[in-house]
């Protein structure tokens, strides 16, 4: 996990300043939800690929 935590901080951190920049209207609460939905998201995914792979 330790090497890809700098390829998701700055996919999040590219992601997060281009959704800010698209989204700039909206209020930050909105976004504030939107980003830990992602960030849950990412993490789900990377759990099930390692779940899978120390399984198979």
């Amino acid at each position: 996990m330790k090497k890809y935590l700098p390829f998701i901080l700055s996919v999040l951190f590219v992601g997060g300043v281009i959704l800010y920049q698209r989204y700039r209207h909206l209020s930050g609460i909105v976004l504030l939800e939107t980003t830990i939905l992602g960030v849950a998201a990412i993490l789900g995914v990377l759990h099930l690929i390692r779940f899978w792979r120390d399984h198979h």
